[in-house]
């Protein structure tokens, strides 16, 4: 590993934030000619699951609930933050988790050394357990699972997303169970015409991928198809095998309207991945930069199906009904050393709303389900989401008023050749907004979100054991309850060219948050945790070819009571950074060529799983990134180097030993060169 001296991430950081103040100094206030599309994009409508509604400012960014209630970025009750298709596109990220990663407040990074299945954090929930506490939806489809497997984000091209939300602090009303942090909303594009895109870089990583569309007054039809491959960074086997990865993503959409208020919708999704990946390091083996040394290698293969289908009927000029379907077929297969598993995955769920649109009321009434099943062939278990909810939105002059309540019953059953055992649970959310508009440039507001997780299916369940170690039998977790977490928030927005400036101030308390007990053996939960913290972003066009881009977050976490006689209590939740700060710098030094370069640093943290901070906190996390984009018509040409100054990063954990488990994250230089065409 290179190890250079003087100028390394942590200068280049502090260089980056003295060059944006210098230049926020020297900023003219003219009228840039570069496109803003921040300001002047508004989303379609579209058939499958939005209502067409009128906002006050039809200029200014919108955010868009789910797709169930639209309201102004200013003008939201709620934290949030928007990236559109074009901010999306200049970063040129590989896939979603780099994009969430280095671009957002959002935390991604490979689960235990997996980039297909990555581990995401926000708001201070930690690295080990953040995912079950933010639901992620795409196209309204929730991709939380039943077990203690993160989200499939691989699945979905980051060429086929047009629009990434996300919402901070509430949501638990719209999206229920898991929701304590927050949401992740993304929303796929329609194509029109052709698109195609390509990318070669070291170390054998290839990507193609194709577009089409077919836009019509009264039906439409979309699809893409994708390749990706990378033949891996080292050898993890003695027998030559290295930690190389695939995946392959398909889908088609189409929409028909066959009259003026009503529209069908239609999909299908296909994808299937394959990754090694190495087992961990020691720490010793880390600080002495042996990154390359074989340690084994575990293998994960997923497929996944996806159908969809849906409906939205615009009954009067006030009142709409909107129906979805959708039903995953999933299938995964790991391997590690002599250990096997395979699983077979039954999604089914739905989501109805009557939506109620005037120009001072906006509310609706939905009905959510989700019934989740994963079959290992010796046993059988699953867990039943049935949720009831209603919400409001009653604007008055420059005042917005939210609220919202949600009931949902929970349902655990497993079956095997010897056991059948149930469980069942009621459980609720609610959520007061209110948002001021100073003008139409400034608002403040406020929100207090109640919201849950109910546990996943391994934390419910727990093996039985023989004196031998052998398992037995199942049995219900009785040290496990479900989570409940009350988030206030107080933030600020100011959206005006040439300035996106954003700031909310949050305090969450946590009543049983649940977490593995190295110690028992068991899952439990921590009896109190409290959660507080400060957000800032800043997207500012200093010149018509010069921006910045500031992503700043601040989280103080602390174990009150631990309720397990005091151990943990003080000490801070393990896997997250108290300091996160994102920056970019953007300049066209001629029209048609962007350079960017961007910083993203975490500070130290503690190890994943360490609660009672044995190891002492971890190293930061520190890359830079550089790429240049050359656009000729439709065509645009563009290079990445992504870890300009090769630093060493790596995810650390707490497996029980004398010295943390590492896994190593973005610890080398790599480049990749590519084009897009559109026709």
């Amino acid at each position: 590993m290179k190890n250079l001296k003087g100028f390394r991430g942590k200068y280049f950081s502090l260089a980056a934030i003295l060059a944006l103040n210098a230049t926020i100094a020297l900023a003219s206030e003219g009228q840039s000619v570069v496109d803003n599309e921040k300001q002047l994009y508004t989303p379609k409508a579209e058939a499958s699951s939005e209502t067409t509604e009128v906002l006050e400012e039809s200029s200014a960014p919108v955010v868009v609930i789910s797709k169930k209630i639209k309201v102004s970025e200013v003008g939201a009750p709620f934290a949030s933050e928007v990236y559109n298709k074009k901010e999306i596109e200049q970063s040129h990220s590989k896939d979603i988790y780099e994009f969430l990663n280095t671009q957002t407040s959002v935390t991604a990074m490979p689960s235990y050394g997996n980039p297909f299945t990555q581990a995401i954090d926000m708001r201070g929930y930690g690295l080990g357990y953040g995912y079950q506490n933010t639901v992620v939806t795409v196209n309204g489809r929730r991709l939380n699972t039943i077990d203690q497997v993160p989200q499939l984000l691989s699945s979905i091209p980051i060429d086929s997303i047009e629009k990434i939300e996300i919402i901070k602090g509430t949501g638990s009303v719209e999206y229920g169970d898991g929701a304590n942090a927050g949401a992740i909303n993304i929303i796929t594009k329609d194509y029109e015409g052709a698109v195609v895109k390509s990318y070669v870089g070291d170390n054998g990583l290839w990507f193609g991928s194709l577009g089409v569309g077919v836009k019509e007054e009264k039906f439409s039809i979309s699809g893409y198809i994708d390749d990706y491959s990378h033949n891996g960074f080292k050898q993890v086997s003695n027998d030559g095998t290295k930690d190389e990865s695939w995946n392959r993503n398909k889908s088609i959409k189409a929409t028909v309207t066959p009259i003026e208020d009503l529209s069908f919708n239609l999909g299908k999704t296909f994808s299937k991945m394959n990754v090694n990946y190495s087992n961990s390091l020691s720490y010793a083996e880390y600080k002495n930069d042996e990154l390359d040394k074989i340690k084994g290698y575990s293998n994960q293969y997923y497929r996944s199906d996806v159908l969809n289908a849906g409906t939205n009927y615009k009954i009067n000029q006030k009142l709409s009904f909107d129906a979805q379907l959708f039903d995953e077929d999933k299938v995964s297969k790991y391997t590690s050393g002599g250990y096997r598993s395979s699983y077979d995955y039954d999604y089914k769920s739905f989501d109805t709303k009557l939506l109620y649109n005037d120009t001072s009321v906006k509310a609706l009434i939905g009905v959510q389900g989700f019934n989740g099943e994963r079959d290992s062939g010796n046993n059988e278990t699953t867990k039943e989401n049935l949720g009831v909810y209603v919400k409001a939105d009653y604007l008055l002059d420059s005042h917005t008023f939210s609220s919202g309540y949600r009931d949902e019953k929970v349902k655990y059953t497993y079956k095997s050749s010897t056991q059948n055992l149930e469980s069942d649970t009621s459980l609720q959310a609610y959520d007061l907004g209110y948002n001021y508009k100073i003008n139409s440039k400034t608002s403040v507001f406020t929100n207090f979100n109640h919201s849950f997780q109910a546990p996943d299916i391994d934390r419910f369940f727990n093996p039985v054991y023989d004196a031998f170690w052998n398992i037995i039998g199942t049995q219900f977790n009785g040290f496990i309850k479900p989570m409940q977490a009350d988030t206030i928030n107080i933030g600020f927005n100011y959206i005006s060219y040439p300035h996106t400036l954003k700031g909310t101030l949050y305090y969450t308390w946590v009543d049983d948050e649940i977490y593995y007990n190295s110690l028992s053996g068991y899952n439990t939960n921590l009896k109190e945790t409290e959660k507080k913290g400060f957000e800032l972003s800043e997207r500012y066009q200093i010149f018509s070819n010069l921006f910045t881009i500031l992503n700043y977050t601040y989280v103080d976490t602390k174990i009150v009571d631990d309720g397990s006689g005091g151990l943990y209590n003080g000490r801070k939740i393990p896997g997250v950074s108290p300091h996160t700060a994102k920056i970019a710098l953007g300049y066209n030094p001629i029209k048609p060529v962007t350079l960017l370069l961007s910083q993203t640093y975490k500070s130290r943290a503690y190890a994943i799983d360490d609660f009672d901070g044995s190891y002492g906190k971890m190293e930061s996390y520190h890359v830079t990134d550089i790429s240049a984009t050359y656009t000729y018509k439709n065509y645009e040409f563009f290079a990445k180097v992504n870890n300009l100054f090769d630093e060493k990063n790596a995810m650390f954990v707490d497996f029980g030993g004398a010295t943390p488990s590492v896994y190593p994250i973005n610890y080398e230089r790599t480049y990749m060169v590519g084009f897009n065409a559109r026709f």
